[in-house]
């Protein structure tokens, strides 16, 4: 159990951290987003997202989902 804890402050203090680089390192100044900038951010967000993912599956040795048959 106590294991688990350090990894939610963990992940909580990554997630605070990432938040505030967005918001008071890359966004300083105020502009009008373009449409490039805005797919660039999403695929870098959703990059991290997919490596948070993989990670947890590798270190609690999970089977995705999709690979397991429907129960029947």
């Amino acid at each position: 159990m106590g294991d688990q804890i350090w990894l939610w402050v963990g992940f909580n203090v990554f997630v605070l951290a990432m938040l505030a680089v967005d918001l008071f390192v890359f966004h300083k100044e105020a502009h009008e987003v373009t449409s490039a900038e805005a797919a660039t951010w999403t695929v870098v967000w959703m990059a991290l997202a997919l490596l948070f993912g993989a990670g947890v599956m590798r270190s609690w040795d999970a089977t995705p989902g999709w690979s397991t048959s429907p129960v029947t």
